[in-house]
C-alpha cells in the first residue's frame, strides 16, 4: 500500500525537476520579450520589429559563444581535477576559458549597444531603472534561496547529530 502512495508522489517529484531544469536551461533575461517592459517603455511598432531584428541577428551568435564558453569551462574543471594534467595544460584551459566568456559577454555587449541605438534617452534610462530593479529583485530571490539551502543544510546536520 506504501509503495503505491510513493509512487504518485515520486513521479510529481521527477516532473518538477524537469520543468525546473528546463527553466533554468535558458540563462539571460530579454527585456523585450517582455510586454510590460515594452509597453511601459512606450516603444513604437518600428522600434519593436528593430529590436526583435537585432534580438534575432545576435541570438544564434550569442547561443554559439555560450555553449562554447560551457565547454571550456568543462574542460578547466576536468584538468584542473586531473592530477596527470600539467600545470600548464591547467593555466592554458583556464585562459581559454576566460577568452571564450569574454567573447560571449562582448557579443551581449554588441547586441545591447545595437539595441541602445533604437531607443530614446527617456527610454534608455526608464530601461535602466528597470533593469536595476530586476537585478534588486533576483538578487534578493537568491539570497532567500541560499538562507533555506543554509537552514536545511544545518537541519539535517543537526538531525545526524
Amino acid at each position: 500500500m506504501k509503495r503505491l502512495m510513493i509512487l504518485p508522489l515520486l513521479l510529481i517529484v521527477l516532473v518538477s525537476f524537469s520543468a525546473n531544469a528546463a527553466h533554468h536551461e535558458k540563462k539571460g533575461w530579454n527585456w523585450w520579450e517582455n510586454d510590460k517592459i515594452v509597453e511601459r517603455l512606450n516603444l513604437s511598432e518600428d522600434q519593436q520589429t528593430q529590436i526583435n531584428d537585432i534580438a534575432a541577428k545576435f541570438d544564434p551568435i550569442y547561443t554559439e559563444a555560450r555553449n562554447n564558453t560551457n565547454e571550456k569551462k568543462a574542460a578547466y574543471k576536468e584538468a584542473k581535477l586531473n592530477k596527470a594534467t600539467s600545470n600548464a595544460d591547467v593555466i592554458k584551459a583556464f585562459d581559454t576559458m576566460w577568452d571564450v566568456k569574454y567573447k560571449a559577454k562582448r557579443i551581449k555587449l554588441d547586441r545591447s549597444l545595437e539595441m541602445r541605438e533604437v531607443l530614446s534617452q527617456e527610454q534608455l534610462n526608464s530601461l535602466s531603472e528597470i533593469m536595476q530593479a530586476h537585478k534588486g529583485k533576483m538578487m534578493r530571490k537568491h539570497h532567500k534561496m541560499k538562507d533555506k539551502k543554509d537552514h536545511h543544510k544545518k537541519q539535517m546536520e543537526e538531525q545526524a547529530n
